[in-house]
């Protein structure tokens, strides 16, 4: 899992993703930007949470997604996906940590799955 994260850094630096401002969240209050990833091998295995309410989020099977885009209400984190429009992910900060009640669409199986997800902060640029 960890070298699956390392891997997911490199692309993000490759492809030149920048988080600027991310410490000044005043657009949102108490906005949880920033790097996640899975403590718990959850399906999306990390994402990226930067102003303006874009995502890009990884998953265990490889894929990733630069057009996803995250919304929150103060209490609760929703991630929507253009590519994945049958995934549901909705967290709630706990502490330093997400608990999330996440729905993933397999795609070969045309199933969708429903996983308890949790997620810790981490920096994707200090390896």
């Amino acid at each position: 899992m960890r070298d699956f994260v390392k891997i997911f850094a490199v692309i993000l630096a490759t492809c030149g993703l920048t988080m600027p401002g991310l410490p000044a969240a005043a657009a949102i209050p108490d906005a949880p930007l920033g790097a996640w990833r899975t403590t718990n091998d959850c399906f999306l295995a990390a994402f990226i949470l930067s102003e303006g309410g874009r995502t890009l989020a990884a998953y265990m099977s490889g894929e990733k997604d630069d057009k996803a885009a995250w919304a929150w209400d103060g209490a609760t984190l929703s991630i929507f996906s253009p590519t994945f429009d049958k995934d549901s992910f909705m967290g709630r900060l706990a502490g330093e940590h997400l608990e999330v009640d996440y729905v993933w669409h397999d795609l070969d199986k045309d199933e969708l799955h429903k996983q308890a997800c949790a997620f810790e902060r981490f920096s994707p640029f200090g390896l």
